[in-house]
C-alpha cells in the first residue's frame, strides 16, 4: 500500500472536515417554538387593523411558523361579537380541520391561544359570524426556522448531492493523478 504524500492528506483531511461540517450542520437541533402575541382589531365595514386605527380590507398580512405559540387577542372596533379562522381551502366555511377561535359570548376582547399546525403556506383569516365578509387577511405559515425551511426545498436538496458528489470528485481526482510529472521528450 503507497503512503500518502502530505499534499494529498492535507486534501483528504480538508475534504473530509468539509463533510463532517456539513452532516454537523444538518444535525442542528430545531429552534424552540415562539411565543407570538397578535392583536387584531375588527369591524364589519372597515375589516381587520393591528391598531384601531389601521383598519382595512384585506386585514394585514400576519406571518407564523410551524409550532408558534399564538395568542391571539380579537377586539371588536364596532360593537359586534367576531371570531377568526384560518380558511385552509378559501371555501368561506370553517372546516373541522381549521384553526378556529370559540365564539364569543361578548361583544368585547377576545383572547385566544393556539399554536401553528404543520400546514405550510399563505391562507386566508377571516371572522366566521354572518355579515363579516369584509373581515379577512392573508396569513403565512412558513416551516419553523433553521434548516427546516433550506432542506424543505428540492433545489437546495439537489444543489448539496452535487456539491458533495464535486468534492468526491475532486478528492478521487487528486488521489488518482501521477505523483511524478512525465520525463519530457527527448529530443532527437
Amino acid at each position: 500500500m503507497q503512503m500518502l504524500t502530505f499534499d494529498r492528506r492535507i486534501l483528504v483531511a480538508a475534504t473530509l472536515a468539509v463533510l463532517l461540517l456539513g452532516s454537523v450542520g444538518i444535525a442542528v437541533p430545531a429552534e424552540a417554538a415562539r411565543d407570538l402575541p397578535i392583536q387584531l382589531y375588527g369591524s364589519r365595514s372597515t375589516g381587520w387593523g393591528l391598531t384601531n386605527t389601521s383598519l382595512s380590507v384585506p386585514g394585514p398580512s400576519l406571518a407564523v411558523e410551524v409550532g408558534d405559540n399564538v395568542t391571539l387577542n380579537l377586539t371588536s372596533f364596532d360593537g359586534n361579537r367576531h371570531n377568526w379562522y384560518i380558511d385552509y381551502n378559501s371555501n368561506s366555511a370553517v372546516d373541522a380541520n381549521e384553526t378556529s377561535s370559540s365564539s364569543p359570548s361578548t361583544r368585547g376582547n377576545v383572547v385566544w391561544n393556539f399554536t401553528v399546525s404543520n400546514r405550510t403556506g399563505t391562507f386566508v383569516y377571516r371572522s366566521r359570524i354572518a355579515g363579516d365578509g369584509n373581515m379577512w387577511g392573508n396569513i403565512t405559515i412558513s416551516t419553523a426556522g433553521g434548516l427546516g425551511t433550506i432542506l424543505g426545498n428540492p433545489l437546495v436538496v439537489i444543489g448539496m448531492v452535487v456539491v458533495f458528489g464535486a468534492i468526491l470528485a475532486i478528492a478521487v481526482w487528486a488521489y488518482r493523478r501521477p505523483r511524478h510529472p512525465p520525463e519530457p521528450p527527448q529530443s532527437q
